[in-house]
């Protein structure tokens, strides 16, 4: 018998992935600025990126939680998002080395983890709304992560794939 689980359980789970992903992304980075041991910099990078998949889908599952609740216990409150949404919009090319690419990344695992903690805090109390904008907020960061994710590991092919004591430029 499966056990449906409910929003808190969601954001608890995505929060601790997102907080594991930080973390193993900026070992990553600190094996790249190190120079030395690629081998493990990449096993770091790649666990990071387990972690934020995982992250994902209990950010996407509690999300279609909430398109099943139509509101909030407080009706019409807080019916547009906040004034401070992430950007998706990438304007420029990213030229960012792979240490780079990987710090950028634990920042936004940091703040994805922040926004399922108030989005859980929000669920709780039934503020489905609240806890929706949240949870978008949170998805955002998570996309914006494994985007710099990709493009670390794209580096890392690029500089070690073939050799992989081969040193970075």
């Amino acid at each position: 018998m499966t056990v449906k689980q409910g929003p808190a359980h969601h954001h608890e789970a995505a929060a601790s992935h997102h907080e594991q992903a930080a973390h193993f992304h900026r070992e990553a980075s600190r094996h790249y600025q190190i120079g030395k041991d690629y081998a493990h910099a990449a096993h770091m990078a790649m666990t990071a990126h387990g972690h934020a998949l995982r992250a994902m889908e209990h950010g996407q599952a509690v999300s279609a939680y909430y398109a099943g609740h139509d509101g909030s216990p407080l009706p019409g409150y807080l019916t547009r998002p906040p004034d401070n949404p992430v950007s998706t919009a990438i304007t420029s090319p990213v030229n960012l080395g792979i240490t780079e690419h990987h710090s950028v990344a634990a920042t936004h695992h940091d703040a994805a983890q922040r926004h399922h903690l108030q989005a859980g805090t929000h669920a709780s109390a039934e503020h489905y709304i609240r806890a929706n904008h949240e949870t978008k907020y949170a998805l955002d960061h998570g996309r914006h992560a494994l985007f710099h994710d990709d493009q670390a590991a794209m580096l890392h092919t690029e500089h070690c794939g073939r050799h992989p004591s081969a040193e970075l430029t």
